[in-house]
């Protein structure tokens, strides 16, 4: 894996009620001037580009002359976000770069972190996460071995076996949480984070299940989070949008009303729609929160960073960490020990309102 300017152990997570800065209300148009913008820190070290001819500018703004283009899947150290002008009213968030500014919609915040291999798997295996931007995944514990594909920061799986190479560099074969005991592929164990009890353990255990609510607001593109009718978590979210299909474009909303959660995963394979059209096939899709029977859910992205507008199939997307959050905070608690679905009454799950 390259990254430009170098590697580097990246920040830790920090706990904020945003990932991002405040967004100027759409209502209100853009500023007649791009003052200096103010620079706000940001939990990750590094920014992966989603696709080739992304452009860094001078400025933050559509108007400035344009320093060079990124190429796809490079990886450039993030030195802080701004908001700027355009292209969209909705996500005015630019991030600094040592070149310049570039637009966060198609650039994957992320952090490049290297973890201790383990000495042994269980044979029940053990839930993981991705913490560099992206990592290989090949057809053996070898890495002259075909790529299968690529695995990006965020993404959960689940290690189910331990291997060495011929140099006795460790190697993890892993599975989707919903796919058996199939082996995916193997990809090098410093690139996976074996998840412990800490990362399961709820938050706020001791609030009631009726003091708990998280409101996702469609107009405003957020999700947030209330303890005693106190916010205490928000995220600007992207929910269900429309899409192109064989019967015509379909309007894949999110559905309004009062829902409950009653099921999670850590990390599972969604796939849907219609090859030409508006299919998906995503492996690793981290911390899925659902409260439809349709399979509408709170999980992480890992595919676009375009939050403020509709644009799923459904689903409320969100950062990685910020799903990692709503998934310890709601009801059902889920085991660390649990290497599947879980599932409960709705009655005893959080209550979920979108409107």
């Amino acid at each position: 894996m390259k990254i430009s300017g170098g590697l580097a152990l990246a920040v830790p997570f920090i706990r904020i009620r945003s990932t991002h800065a405040q967004a100027p209300d759409p209502g209100a148009g853009e500023p007649p001037e791009l003052r200096t913008p103010e620079l706000q820190p940001i939990p990750y070290a590094f920014g992966r580009a989603f696709r080739k001819d992304l452009i860094i500018r001078e400025q933050p703004t559509t108007q400035a002359p344009i320093v060079r283009r990124l190429r796809a899947n490079e990886v450039i150290p993030l030195l802080g976000e701004v908001i700027g002008l355009g292209p969209t009213t909705y996500n005015p968030f630019w991030y600094l770069t040592r070149d310049g500014y570039v637009h966060s919609a198609n650039v994957q915040p992320c952090n490049n972190v290297l973890n201790k291999p383990l000495s042994e798997v269980d044979e029940r295996g053990l839930w993981a996460e991705i913490t560099v931007p992206f990592t290989e995944l090949r057809a053996r514990a070898d890495p002259q071995s075909g790529v299968r594909s690529l695995l990006y920061y965020g993404c959960v799986f689940r290690i189910l076996q331990l291997a060495e190479d011929r140099d006795g560099k460790a190697w993890y074969g892993i599975a989707d949480g919903n796919g058996g005991k199939t082996v995916l592929g193997f990809v090098r164990a410093e690139h996976l984070r074996p998840l412990g009890p800490e990362d399961f353990a709820p938050l706020s255990p001791d609030v009631p299940l009726d003091k708990k609510r998280i409101e996702v607001n469609l107009k405003n593109q957020t999700a947030t989070a209330y303890e005693y009718d106190q916010p205490v978590f928000t995220a600007r979210v992207a929910t269900g949008g429309k899409y192109r299909t064989p019967e015509g474009v379909v309007d894949f909303f999110t559905i309004p009303g009062e829902h409950r959660i009653f099921r999670k995963i850590p990390g599972t394979r969604m796939t849907g729609g219609t090859p030409g059209y508006d299919y998906y096939d995503l492996p690793g899709v981290g911390w899925a929160s659902f409260f439809t029977s349709s399979g509408i859910a709170f999980h992480g992205v890992y595919w676009h960073n375009d939050y403020g507008r509709p644009r799923s199939h459904g689903c409320v997307n969100m950062l990685p960490d910020q799903a990692h959050w709503v998934f310890r905070w709601t009801t059902p608690a889920y085991p660390h020990t649990e290497r599947s679905s879980l599932r409960t009454k709705r009655e005893a799950g959080s209550l979920v309102k979108v409107f």
